[in-house]
């Protein structure tokens, strides 16, 4: 059945996620996954036994409970924000965020500004709305400030995305200079600031996390965090802090989307930050993870120091490793799936094409044990050498 001449033309042209495509390779047994931005199940805290299941089967209020943003508010107070409940909206997963907040400002005469590269379902959301994402120059302390000056002025946008706090999938995290220079000059031009921030507990190292939200003066901002990366993700509970201008457009589009985010998992999350775990259950994941990340850094270095370049992530979940020259990210896919080995090439994070497009390999350290890494490094450092 043809049914094309019912879809939208933003729709037709929609290129499925590479991470959502590959997921049926990473949930086969045998199989060893550095590909998704997936938590290690085993650090996950039990769920918290329910009360007042009986709230919890009706309809709810749009914008959350209640209960739930009142933590996201303490959440943020100590990140800098000093913000109120009602200028916080509960989203399915800061994904459902980025949807929202698309559908608010972006239409086919919009262009945004993300990083070079970014998150690819960032970019997803934001094209099926008709908008130009137009990626800027980036580097190890951040988008370049230069370069983000020349693209507001050659593309007249209509906001700027960043992920500041390990980025993803870069790993990489803003510099407080950088980030204040980021704040001038969206200041100076009147730009919205779209910040995500959903990484930000999982910090190894002493770097600095200020918000650029909380050192803009003048400009509208948007910030989004996500308890999936620390949590529960099957939850998919997310949320947005917005300046006071936004509050009631966010809550008419969420209204519009879906009527209201999941009670019982906005109950479980509340229990658990009031249970007074959640500080303990974070220094938990930041030691399990800092250590996994530590084992995959010695494995490249051990295995491919002389072929590979990559930064050590202060934080996060993920190594952005590039390749040797005329070694495609693609074929290292391919040839390692044979062994077993899943890895993510680095094409998907380019919103423009690029020449540096197939030269990168995002590696998740997050769910696979330390004896697994050595495993799937040893697999891939095989493969490339092959390659190369």
């Amino acid at each position: 059945m043809d049914i094309s001449h019912l879809l939208t033309s933003h729709s037709r042209n929609m290129e499925a996620s590479l991470v959502r495509e590959l997921l049926h390779y990473s949930q086969q047994p045998d199989v060893l996954s550095l590909a998704g931005g997936l938590p290690d199940e085993n650090l996950m805290p039990a769920y918290p036994e329910l009360k007042q299941l009986t709230d919890s089967r009706q309809y709810g209020p749009s914008e959350g409970e209640k209960d739930l943003r009142e933590c996201i508010v303490s959440i943020v107070a100590e990140r800098g924000i000093q913000t109120s409940t009602d200028n916080v909206l509960v989203t399915n997963g800061s994904q459902q965020g980025l949807d929202i907040v698309s559908r608010l400002i972006l239409d086919e005469s919009s262009t945004i500004l993300t990083e070079q590269p970014t998150y690819l379902a960032a970019c997803q959301v934001f094209k099926l709305q008709g908008a130009k994402v137009q990626d800027v120059m980036s580097d190890a302390e951040g988008m370049s400030v230069s370069a983000l000056r020349d693209a507001i002025e050659k593309h007249h946008p209509k906001a700027v995305y960043l992920i500041p706090n390990f980025q993803n999938p870069a790993g990489h995290c803003y510099s407080l200079q950088r980030r204040c220079e980021i704040a001038a000059l969206l200041d100076e031009k009147n730009i919205l600031l779209i910040e995500d921030d959903p990484y930000r507990d999982l910090c190894y190292d002493n770097v600095d996390l200020t918000p650029i939200s909380i050192l803009i003066k003048q400009a509208p901002w948007l910030y989004m965090g996500s308890f999936s990366k620390v949590l529960w993700p099957g939850l998919r509970t997310g949320y947005i802090v917005s300046c006071d201008a936004f509050s009631p457009y966010l809550v008419k589009v969420k209204q519009a989307v879906d009527l209201h985010t999941n009670r019982l998992g906005q109950s479980m999350i509340t229990q658990f930050f009031k249970s007074g775990q959640y500080p303990d259950h974070v220094i938990k994941l930041q030691k399990a993870y800092k250590e996994k990340r530590d084992v995959m850094a010695e494995a490249l270095n051990a295995e491919l120091g002389d072929l590979i370049e990559f930064s050590l992530p202060a934080g996060g979940m993920f190594f952005w490793v590039k390749l040797p020259a005329g070694v495609s990210s693609q074929l290292v896919l391919t040839e390692a799936l044979k062994d077993k080995v899943l890895v993510l090439p680095g094409t998907p994070f380019f919103p423009c094409k690029s020449s540096l497009d197939d030269s990168f390999l995002r590696l998740s350290f997050a769910r696979v044990s330390p004896a697994q890494i050595h495993q799937a490094i040893t697999v891939l450092a095989k493969v490339i050498r092959q390659l190369a």
